[in-house]
Parts: structure tokens; sequence; C-alpha cells
């Protein structure tokens, strides 16, 4: 496929996803209070990376980083609800396996829902485009640390457990409370 016929092909991936939340806003999602009416279907940056198509998508009710399938995409679809991590080069993030008939098998990681701290599309655009240069950004390796402390009574067992980021605060809590 040459670069052009790739480019149409994935711009029409994107204006079929924006075809197919736009049906949902009129349909299924319409006069549903948790809608921002200021707010319409749009996708914002899509990209290739590693043969798909990752960007954002827009809508009244939420904000996701998609994945659309490319046509030699390295993942397979699941079905809907089940979780996916897909390395970003920012890091690996939680996508949920999803399927829309018009658009076939997707992955989502929401953003934001509701969107109700957006006062119109042009700022929603502006938190899109940040996300996206974050999420394309490379990570730089977190530097060792090297820890002089000595733990209090009773943290030793907790602190030698594997740690999430969140977690590592969780542990430093003393113990019993």
């Amino acid at each position: 496929m040459t670069d052009s016929a790739v480019q149409t092909a994935s711009g029409a991936l994107e204006t079929a996803l924006e075809a197919a939340f736009r049906q949902i806003a009129a349909t299924r999602m319409r006069d549903m209070p948790l809608c921002n009416p200021a707010l319409t279907v749009e996708a914002i940056g899509f990209r290739t990376w590693q043969n798909d198509r990752v960007g954002v998508l827009i809508t009244p009710w939420s904000m996701n980083l998609i994945c659309l399938p490319g046509p030699d995409t390295l993942w397979q679809p699941a079905s809907s609800g089940s979780t996916h991590s897909l390395p970003l080069p920012s890091g690996d993030y939680d996508f949920m396996n999803a399927h829309e008939d018009a658009i076939a098998a997707y992955l989502s990681s929401s953003l934001f829902s509701p969107m109700f701290e957006f006062a119109d599309m042009d700022q929603a655009r502006a938190v899109a485009e940040a996300v996206l240069a974050e999420v394309f950004t490379v990570a730089e390796p977190e530097p060792a640390v090297v820890s002089t402390i000595v733990p209090a009574e009773g943290m030793t067992a907790k602190l030698e457990q594997p740690l999430s980021r969140r977690g590592f605060l969780g542990a430093l809590l003393p113990v019993g409370k």
C-alpha cells in the first residue's frame, strides 16, 4: 500500500469513528444528563503507532484515548469490556476492548468522564492535544533511589512487597491505620 493509500485508509477509520459516535450521540446518548451540550463528537490527532491508529475521541459524555486496529495490528480483538495493555512511548496503558458495528473492534482508555469541566470544544481539543503530546513523549527512565531511611518497627514487611506507584505512599503509613 502506498503512503497516500495508507493515509486515505487511516482517514477513513477516523471518519467512521466520528460517524459512529455521532450516531450514538443522536440516539443512545441523546438527552442523557451526563452529556455536556457545549461539546460535539470529534476525533483528534490520530497517528500511526505499531501498525494501528491512536488518537483521542471527544464526545459530549467522555474523552477517550482510542486505538483503531490497522491491517497488520499486533493485538487481537477480544470480548468487550476485557482489558488490554498497550505499550505507548510514555509507558504502558490499560485499554478496554470495545466494539461498535460501524467500526468493528477498537481499544478505549478513559481520560475524562463526564465532560462538564470543559467549557467548549476549543478547551476539550487543547486538552486532547496535550494528552497526545504526553502519551507520545518517550518516558525517561526513573533514576534509582538509594534510601538510607530505616523503616519503623513493623514496616519492613510492608516495604518488602512489590509496590505500584500509588501503593508506595500507602506502604509508608503506620501499620494498623
